[in-house]
């Protein structure tokens, strides 16, 4: 993994860790980005918070081997401050659970937490909490007739959480959530780590609100990985399938993306295919994203990218606006077959600090 994803992993605390008796930390990234772009019907300009985030995690022994454990953090708006539309400067929850944390069984949780198929690959995306973060492609449907009403790239909450312990390079996470608006709500994924291999296989599935009301299940495949080579390069490749009987089935989406390391700087660049939605011909897109990103320090980074979306005919494919994306406002087509560009300069900083003595 590059540097810039094992720098974030470890500031947004992405699974628990092991820790001492007793442990309570302040973590999390706050980072804006000057962007442009261009939706073939209009060119629009903004300064645009960049998955900026606040968290606090802590740990007791309960006995030995045995910890209760919490993790609590939320979005900052650090682009509108006060803007009522915008939640203000502290806005929705992006993760929290409470649970124990075992030697034997890895973590058992209750609460909200990023679904299976987001943190099984989200930390191999070279453009994660960008403008330009791969959920453009992966894990969702844009089409002419139901625009963005697949997505994955979401939590799971009113949620039984379990990470489980690493075996030899080998640990899970699954999750179920207990709702009786959404009962369907669960996924899992099993990785494996060696060395520089990082292999993932993840299964979610959720309910999505079709327009006509019906609700319907909606089932993610997604298998990954990633290799360091050595010298600083490591590449990725992805490939997923999303199907619901009635209404959309995307036979597959690939991503491949590649970063190199020359000092404190880091070349990064990816593309992506999205297959056309079955029964709506020429519904695909290609996307495409070059950036370099420069730590002067390790917990602070600068980044410029470029990227492009091509969609075919009755593609609607779109840079996606969200917190734990680019709070863009403008990242919408006009219409289906527009295409869109995308420019962003940008700065984060990460951060941890122990709260105890």
């Amino acid at each position: 993994m590059n540097a810039k994803a094992l720098a974030v992993a470890a500031a947004m605390g992405a699974a628990p860790a092991a820790v001492n008796a007793a442990e309570l930390e302040l973590y999390g990234t706050i980072g804006a980005a000057g962007e442009f772009l261009d939706n073939d019907t209009r060119q629009s300009g903004e300064v645009s918070n960049n998955h900026s985030v606040i968290g606090i995690k802590g740990s007791r022994e309960l006995l030995p081997g045995v910890r209760g454990v919490f993790l609590a953090d939320w979005f900052v708006g650090i682009d509108r401050g006060a803007d009522p539309d915008s939640g203000g400067l502290f806005g929705e929850g992006r993760d929290g659970w409470v649970g124990l944390e075992g030697d034997a069984w890895g973590t058992v949780a209750l609460g909200f937490q990023g679904r299976p198929w987001k943190t099984a690959t989200h930390h191999l995306d070279p453009f994660e909490g960008t403008i330009a973060d791969y959920s453009a492609i992966m894990g969702t449907i844009s089409q002419v007739n139901d625009p963005g009403q697949i997505y994955f790239d979401g939590g799971i909450g009113n949620s039984i959480i379990w990470f489980g312990p690493n075996i030899n390079g080998l640990s899970w996470h699954a999750q179920y959530g207990v709702d009786r608006d959404d009962p369907n709500d669960w996924g899992i994924q099993v990785n494996y780590t060696q060395g520089p291999l990082y292999l993932v296989a993840s299964f979610d599935r959720f309910r999505a609100q079709r327009r006509d009301e019906v609700p319907d299940d909606v089932d993610a495949i997604k298998v990954a990985g990633s290799y360091n080579f050595g010298q600083g390069t490591t590449i990725i490749a992805m490939v997923e399938n999303l199907r619901n009987e009635d209404i959309h089935t995307r036979d597959a989406a690939v991503y491949l993306g590649a970063t190199h390391r020359i000092n404190t700087t880091t070349f990064q660049a990816a593309v992506a295919w999205a297959d056309d939605v079955d029964e709506v011909s020429s519904s695909g897109a290609t996307y495409l994203a070059l950036g370099v990103s420069h730590n002067p320090r390790q917990d602070v980074e600068l980044y410029a990218l470029v990227s492009y979306i091509d969609n075919d005919s009755n593609g609607a494919y779109q840079f996606i606006s969200a917190p734990h994306t680019s709070r863009n406002r403008n990242t919408e087509i006009a219409a289906a077959g527009d295409d869109s560009w995308a420019v962003g300069l940008g700065i984060k900083y990460h951060f941890s600090a122990n709260l105890l003595p």
